[in-house]
């Protein structure tokens, strides 16, 4: 198992702790952990030390005997789904290819959807980036988070609320897409594993991306 399926097999994949576990920890985390690095978890320490053994002029079990002092009863897990983030983003990306198909629709823009989109984006990739470089947390590095979260998004708030933004920023949407596909790659390839609560959200993004494309070049080419 990888460090992050080790940290993650005790919490439910649809739960907002796995979401901001997937979110805050890299690539780093996805490697796979040998035995003695399972026993960061302490259930592993505990098999780890029911079968060892040390050497004391004979071969001796390492633990003589187990003393149970607390005996944990698992209360049944109450799952709800709405209020879940597939539930969430879910409702979020439908809300965002609602304003997608109106303004194919009607030949506009609505621009207010574009800056929040960049905002949000953008700030979460600030953060994951702090926690990559400013912070001691080795499990925060490589995080391709910011393929999607891509923190120069932050400072192009203003830029793509503009109604008539510069031609570049086209170009830059196109870098965007391309860093999508990247991520969907690396999701494939097992370099880094993402949140499942996050897929509608992720393909509502990319459409919206393609639609700005697509609508920046028409405007662009009718511009005098």
């Amino acid at each position: 198992k990888s460090f992050r399926e080790l940290i993650q097999q005790n919490v439910y994949y649809n739960s907002w702790g796995s979401l901001g576990m997937d979110v805050g920890i890299g690539a780093v985390t996805d490697v796979t952990a040998t035995a003695w690095e399972h026993q960061f978890l302490p259930d592993y320490v505990y098999e780890a030390a029911k079968i060892a053994t040390i050497n004391n002029g004979t071969v001796e079990p390492l633990v003589s005997e187990e003393n149970v002092l607390f005996e944990n009863s698992p209360q049944p897990e109450k799952y709800n789904f709405i209020g879940s983030p597939l539930f969430v983003f879910g409702l979020i990306g439908m809300l965002i290819l609602f304003f997608t198909y109106r303004d194919f629709r009607r030949g506009t823009r609505s621009r207010f959807l574009d800056s929040i989109l960049f905002f949000c984006t953008g700030l979460i990739g600030i953060i994951l980036l702090l926690l990559w470089v400013a912070t001691d947390h080795s499990a925060t590095a490589n995080n391709y988070n910011m393929l999607w979260a891509f923190p120069f998004n932050f400072l192009f708030t203003f830029a793509i609320g503009r109604k008539f933004p510069k031609r570049w920023l086209r170009k830059y949407i196109v870098f965007l897409l391309l860093l999508m596909a990247l991520m969907v790659l690396h999701s494939f390839t097992g370099v880094q594993q993402f949140a499942i609560g996050f897929l509608p959200l992720f393909i509502a993004m990319a459409i919206r991306y393609l639609f700005l494309v697509g609508f920046l070049k028409k405007q662009a080419a009718t511009a005098p």
